[in-house]
């Protein structure tokens, strides 16, 4: 449950947060030419096109993410300096100028949906349960739909505090939150082009996109404080009741009205604070996990690692990691650096003579590990529950499997086998 919570709140507040301000400054800075109406418009596009790629990606191989995120970087980017050249003020009181920074911050939004929602839109298609009946499965659901609510609702009371308010400070939100989304994302496109030797390596350079990659949850919280002094700056307002009026019934429709901003705004706090402690409380806790048993002993020998039947058929986990040499070739003319402990599972199918063999790593979660779990198998990093008959097949978050035979009571797997997947476990 954990799990599907902070993926999808970590992955769309910052988005969320960027939407409820477009939106909101579009009716403030923009009424005049149907602001809402293109900002609305450009939110319900950019779901749209992030389903269409959702589908593409989740059913077919013919999307490149990385090739994709780059175009989308550039463009945003591109979207955002004009945008910004915009809200000079010279520009931004001309009406062409004022028209032409919509267009950029929608084009800018929509493209930020575009990139976001389409794994978020994946992953339940990602939780891997072998009932879809069971608790398991409905407590995954229950938080990935949660963590959908806490950002839509987010997105929901930003609107509504900041809808009827001033717009300077609603520009400023703007501003800064969409700097701080188009920057990180230039720097994961030039990390992108740097890891495709698209452009020469620098150590410098390599350094400051490593450390705006580390610091993806401080950009995030940073977004979120933003909300949130938006909030307070509401709330603050609200309750200095010095808004002139004509008669005593204005007086209190202005009243109400600030008291609806009031609440919109503790809304968004309540939304931005469980939100922060998913990033960090949260998702520190349940990283954490249970520690991996420690590798037993095995013999090798003539180039095979053996494991006899009576060490692994009492039906629970046994984990055994083999030390990689260097210089042992690895296929496609490379050869291993040596001193990486590939780790490989073994254990005996319920009610069966077969047993269930594979790397300690699968191909979606990587070399994170499985535990037992009350008779269970699990992965460590996603909490998906393995169906022990299964381990050995390809697909899913099962373990990856490895070439093996068996033999006068022992479980014999080749070294060279080992070796290949030594890049999966450094």
């Amino acid at each position: 449950m954990l799990t599907y919570l902070i993926y999808g709140v970590e992955d769309l507040i910052s988005t969320a947060i960027l939407c409820g301000l477009a939106l909101a400054y579009a009716r403030a800075a923009w009424d005049d030419v149907c602001g809402t109406k293109v900002m609305t418009g450009s939110v319900i596009a950019g779901v749209v096109l992030s389903a269409a790629m959702a589908i593409a990606k989740h059913t077919t191989n013919l999307v490149d993410t990385g090739l994709w995120n780059m175009r989308i970087f550039w463009v945003a980017f591109a979207a955002l300096v004009v945008l910004l050249i915009c809200f000079v003020k010279p520009i931004a009181k001309q009406k062409i100028g004022k028209r032409i920074a919509l267009f950029a911050l929608a084009l800018f939004v929509l493209l930020r949906v575009f990139y976001k929602l389409p794994d978020v839109f994946v992953y339940p298609f990602t939780i891997t349960v072998s009932n879809y009946l069971s608790s398991d499965f409905v407590l995954r659901v229950t938080g990935y739909v949660l963590g959908l609510a806490i950002v839509v609702l987010a997105a929901i009371a930003l609107y509504k505090m900041l809808k009827d308010a001033d717009r300077r400070p609603i520009g400023l939100g703007v501003s800064a939150t969409a700097t701080i989304l188009g920057v990180v994302q230039l720097m994961i496109c030039i990390q992108t082009m740097l890891a495709r030797r698209m452009i020469a390596q620098s150590h410098e350079l390599f350094l400051i996109v490593k450390w705006f990659s580390n610091s993806s949850t401080l950009f995030m919280l940073v977004i979120m404080a933003i909300a949130a002094a938006l909030a307070v700056l509401v709330i603050v307002r609200s309750l200095r009741d010095d808004e002139p009026y004509d008669n005593p019934a204005q007086h209190r429709r202005n009243k109400a009205r600030w008291r609806n901003r009031r609440r919109w705004a503790i809304c968004l706090i309540v939304c931005v604070v469980l939100a922060a402690l998913t990033v960090t409380v949260i998702y520190d806790y349940n990283n954490r996990g249970p520690e991996l048993s420690p590798s037993e002993e095995c013999e090798i020998k003539d180039g095979c690692v053996y494991v006899s039947f009576e060490q692994v058929e009492d039906g629970h986990l046994h984990r055994f990691t083999f030390e990689t040499k260097a210089g042992d070739p690895i296929g496609d003319d490379k050869t291993a650096t040596g001193g990486v402990g590939v780790r490989f599972i073994i254990i005996k199918k319920p009610n069966s003579s077969a047993y269930g063999i594979g790397l300690d790593a699968c191909e979606i979660c990587g070399q994170t590990g499985y535990y037992e779990r009350d008779g269970q198998v699990v992965c460590k990093l996603c909490d998906v529950v393995m169906n022990i008959n299964t381990i050995g097949f390809k697909g899913g978050c099962n373990p990856i499997p490895i070439e093996y035979r068996i033999e006068n009571g022992q479980i014999i797997i080749p070294c060279d086998a080992l070796t290949a997947y030594e890049k999966t476990f450094k």
